[in-house]
């Protein structure tokens, strides 16, 4: 069972959300190099790059290991593909950088990163043993679905490596177990959001259950929080997993004002305003 599949059970679609958009709320947004504000809306722009970071715990590198199993799992051929320490190619319009870099990343931002991911606790001890790590970045993206399930198909089949032990996309640390078991998603038809987007939780001041996402802006949605509800950390977690998956997997942009529920009764208000766990506006679900 995957780490994540203990807080998962059968989805529900929610409902068509009741719009009451108020046209007079002014609001601000960060820009970032991966996600550019609109200015017409106020919500990001899908990302054209995704990068990430395979831990490996040895400075032993096998390209031509990475190179067959990115065919043998996916089916990724390129013509006059070399395995090499770095490798660059194209597959339609999108660029491909697999890059070995033979020492760790400094300063132990990967540790620091590790009290995030609460659902991995040995987290911090596991990716303190990097030796070395390979940066893979995806450039050229028009499409967010396909580039993100490009992304993890490589990102897969690097961390497939003997060596490897986890994989890093800040906040996100993963370990390259769980990373590979989810990724398999992708075989079946179905979208490994949790590989996407970061779902971070933490307690309130006041003891309540909080969660908030990290990714969505690649898409080109607001981040989602959940800030102080009363229900179980669990229910929290499911909850904004499900609504996560439905906003990526159906392109759904949420409007300040709407409101969302599992049923006809069963209605959320939504309040777009500064986030509380990170930088920038968030979409807040009343939960």
């Amino acid at each position: 069972m995957g780490i994540f599949d203990m807080f998962r059970k059968k989805k529900k679609e929610p409902v068509q959300q009741e719009n009451r958009h108020r046209t007079d709320v002014e609001v601000q947004a960060t820009n970032t190099p991966e996600a550019v504000v609109d200015p017409a809306n106020n919500t990001p722009e899908p990302a054209s790059m995704l990068l990430g970071f395979a831990l490996l715990n040895s400075t032993e590198y096998d390209a031509e290991q990475l190179v067959r199993t990115m065919q043998t799992d996916w089916g990724i051929q390129v013509d006059g593909l070399e395995a090499d320490m770095n490798m660059v190619f194209e597959l339609g319009d999108m660029n491909i950088a697999v890059a070995y870099m033979p020492g760790p990343i400094p300063d132990q931002e990967v540790e620091s990163n590790c009290k995030y991911n609460v659902l991995w606790p040995e987290a911090e001890q596991v990716v303190a043993t990097h030796q070395a790590h390979v940066i893979i970045t995806v450039m050229g993206i028009t499409d967010p679905l396909i580039g993100h399930a490009l992304f993890t198909q490589i990102t897969s089949s690097v961390l497939k490596l003997d060596n490897a032990i986890a994989y890093y996309a800040p906040p996100m640390v993963m370990s390259a177990e769980s990373y590979i078991e989810s990724a398999r998603m992708l075989q079946d038809q179905e979208l490994p959001v949790q590989l996407w987007v970061f779902l971070g939780l933490y307690r309130s001041e006041d003891g309540g259950s909080s969660s908030y996402t990290v990714g969505l802006k690649h898409f080109g949605k607001d981040e989602i929080e959940i800030v102080d509800s009363s229900e179980e950390m669990a229910d929290v977690f499911e909850f904004t997993l499900n609504i996560v998956s439905y906003v990526v997997g159906s392109d759904v942009t949420f409007r300040d004002g709407e409101t969302i529920g599992f049923t006809a009764d069963h209605k959320l208000q939504l309040t777009r305003s500064p986030a509380v766990a990170m930088e920038g506006y968030s979409m807040k679900i009343g939960y």
